[in-house]
């Protein structure tokens, strides 16, 4: 952030500097740009001087911490995780307003105490006793002091002296002996049992409180939730300084909405590729659909466009490849833009183009020829020569359509039948092809005979220590090889599945199958370690009432012991079905199956659930794997996930390692309990190749 900072008030040095050598510029605008370098300065020496406050204080902490005998040292990893995570969105506030109203939703989140104010002091305001309350995140809304006046306490200025010496005013009980009778004066009324109000510090200064307060009943503040507050007090104070600093100048205003505006494009566009995404496409296309609505001259096609046998190439060369070939394929494509041809990237191998006011459809069918062309020649990756290629729909405009989206539809549609003619081919659409409801039944149809064709089978990802390099077990990954389309991506077909509810019996069948297989490991190779097998499941697995039934039901029918079935849940099934998945993950864990949290960090803020349930490992997901070699945020969450689960006695499993330089890293921040899977150690294995895999530990 403070590189960030510092580049940024340089940028605005320089533009001011070269404005004030303008000579078209007269005295009195030179003399407002020089008031803008001025007020530029002076943020950079508050930014500065913040930075000093908030060392000084973790030095005062520290010292705290070194003479307290009884701090438990995991509280400190946990704070700096959620302090991470609360900064996150403290910097998405544009305002004080909004920045106050997200301090306290978040700390309420977090703490789960009954009722959290902040508020400004002001001198005017402690004379006059007119401080009324307007940011406040309250459990019972009848508690709501909102637009109240603040209670006397926290305005009385012998009360207030005391932050002269002290961050924070902590009471465990309101009634005990030792506590301020003014205090439980002002607090007993309103039923308040036990408060916290700390600092929001403004040089010697208050600028404000955070006050949480415990209603009924009392409570214990704990030392981290101190911690926690503290910390948050003075970020507030250099959050709310940086604010005020950007609304003096108009200058910075002006970078704020150059950055809204940069925030905007990004939302438009294709992180990987630089196109257009598909809102930014379908807005486009709304657009030409409008014309055409007003003026049938105004005619266009839409060109959809599909990467052949994609996932083989990332299950055979890697995300990494994968995407590195997308972006080559997005440079071909965008040889063909003109003012009336735009490409955007649609999906994750799908392109669309929206060609308008065209000569003729030979000229749309030419351009698609030349596209086909172009991508069947060989992309250079990294050394790997790679021969792929596209399957096109096209759809001619016409005023029978009623909405745009359904053009985007038919030019689907008519990709998929020019993938049945053979890949690398083009079709353009007819009313005689298959309508998308059809497709789709299609679709689902061919996926309820699978089972029952042996369409379905496992491969198995190896799973190895992290330092002794060996086989700990696999994670069960099903694929679907369709009759006549060949293999099909999980990411097309599980959706449908999981909409259908076949998923609870392709689930049980995987499981059933990995039982199999891992008895048969076990009977061929009695004398290696046991190996364990991870197997994900699906929300609607999970919500069965006789889910840990079945579960339990397999495993003792194939001879399995328990601990060797890993369950692998996502996050987000997780948090969307939070109390029944805690009822199973207590049921599965009384019958010895261990619990896998997958993609773990990709979805949710709060990590208050990791103390409560009983999961044993958490899998570090892929999208921070292949960053730490490069991103300084990737490393330190991964360190502060990895602090955590040491803390709280969980496993850790590494997804997505790929390159050598990932491996090293994670290699370097130690810990026995770390297990890595990635294409960099193998990719996902057929049943002969697995087996083979084990011979080699052996």
């Amino acid at each position: 952030m403070r590189k960030d900072f510092s580049e940024s008030l340089l940028e605005l040095f320089s533009l001011v500097d070269n404005l004030i050598a303008s000579e078209q510029l007269n005295s009195q605008q030179q003399d407002n740009l020089q008031n803008i370098k001025s007020l530029g300065e002076n943020l950079g020496k508050y930014f500065d001087h913040a930075e000093r406050e908030i060392s000084s204080l973790k030095q005062r902490i520290k010292q705290l911490y070194q003479s307290n005998q009884y701090i438990d040292s995991r509280n400190e990893n946990e704070v700096d995780t959620l302090l991470a995570l609360v900064f996150a969105r403290m910097r998405q506030s544009i305002t004080i307003d909004e920045l106050l109203e997200t301090v306290v939703l978040e700390i309420h989140q977090l703490l789960h105490n009954d009722h959290v104010i902040a508020y400004q002091l002001s001198q005017q305001s402690l004379e006059e006793s007119n401080l009324f309350i307007g940011y406040e995140s309250v459990s019972d809304p009848a508690r709501s002091l909102l637009e109240q006046r603040l209670p006397t306490i926290y305005t009385d200025p012998e009360w207030l002296e005391r932050y002269q010496t002290s961050i924070s005013q902590i009471v465990n009980d309101i009634d005990a002996p030792n506590v301020d009778p003014k205090l439980r004066e002002s607090l007993s009324p309103l039923g308040v049992k036990s408060v916290i109000a700390v600092a929001i510090p403004s040089g010697k200064k208050l600028w404000g409180l955070l006050v949480l307060h415990q209603y009924d009943v009392v409570r214990e503040w704990q030392s981290w939730e101190v911690e926690l507050l503290e910390k948050l007090g003075t970020q507030l104070t250099i959050s709310i300084h940086q604010l005020q600093l950007l609304v003096k100048s108009d200058s910075i205003r002006v970078e704020r909405d150059q950055i809204i505006a940069r925030l905007h494009y990004s939302q438009l566009h294709d992180s990987l590729t630089g196109l257009p995404n598909r809102d930014s496409f379908m807005s486009l296309l709304d657009l030409a659909f409008t014309k055409l609505q007003t003026n049938s001259n105004r005619n266009f096609a839409v060109l959809f466009i599909d990467c052949d046998r994609f996932q083989s190439i990332n299950d055979n060369f890697g995300i990494s490849i994968g995407d590195q070939l997308l972006q080559e394929i997005s440079k071909r494509l965008n040889i063909y833009r003109k003012i009336n041809v735009i490409i955007a990237r649609v999906d994750s191998d799908e392109f669309a183009i929206l060609v308008e006011n065209f000569d003729s459809q030979e000229s749309v069918i030419n351009l698609a020829n030349q596209i086909l062309e172009s991508i069947k020649q060989p992309f250079l990756i990294n050394e790997n020569q790679i021969f792929t290629s596209v399957s096109i729909g096209i759809v001619i405009s016409d005023l029978e359509y009623i909405y745009a989206n359904e053009i985007l539809r038919d030019a689907n549609i008519a990709m998929h039948h020019s993938r049945r003619l053979g890949r690398g081919k083009y079709a353009l659409f007819s009313t005689d092809m298959n309508q998308g409801a059809k497709v789709r039944w299609q679709l689902e149809n061919d996926l309820r005979y699978a089972l029952e064709r042996q369409e379905f089978h496992l491969v198995y990802q190896p799973i190895v220590s992290l330092h002794q390099h060996q086989l700990t077990g696999f994670e069960t990954l099903l694929r679907w090889v369709h009759p006549l389309q060949g293999l099909i991506s999980p990411q097309e077909f599980l959706a449908i599945v999981e909409e259908t509810g076949d998923i609870i019996q392709i689930g049980y069948w995987v499981l059933e199958t990995a039982c199999n297989q891992l008895r048969q490991w076990q009977q061929d190779f009695p004398n290696i370690p046991q190996l364990t097998l991870g197997i994900n499941v699906s929300t609607l697995q999970v919500v069965q009432s006789d889910f840990v039934e079945r579960i339990q039901e397999i495993i003792t029918e194939k001879q399995i012991l328990p601990n060797l079935i890993k369950l692998e849940i996502t996050e987000s099934i997780l948090m969307e079905n939070i109390e029944v998945s805690s009822q199973k993950l207590e049921q599965l864990r009384e019958i010895g199956v261990q619990v896998h949290i997958d993609d773990f960090g990709t979805g949710f803020s709060s990590f208050s659930y990791l103390k409560n349930l009983p999961i044993d490992v958490l899998k570090i997901d892929r999208s921070f794997t292949n960053k730490v070699a490069t991103d300084i945020k990737s490393q330190r969450i991964i360190q502060s996930i990895l602090r955590l689960a040491n803390s709280l006695g969980m496993g850790i499993i590494v997804e997505g390692v790929e390159t050598s330089e990932e491996l090293e890293y994670f290699e370097s921040l130690g810990g026995s309990s770390i297990e890595v899977q990635g294409y960099f150690i193998s990719h996902p294995l057929d049943t002969d190749k697995a087996t083979q895999w084990i011979q080699t530990t052996i």
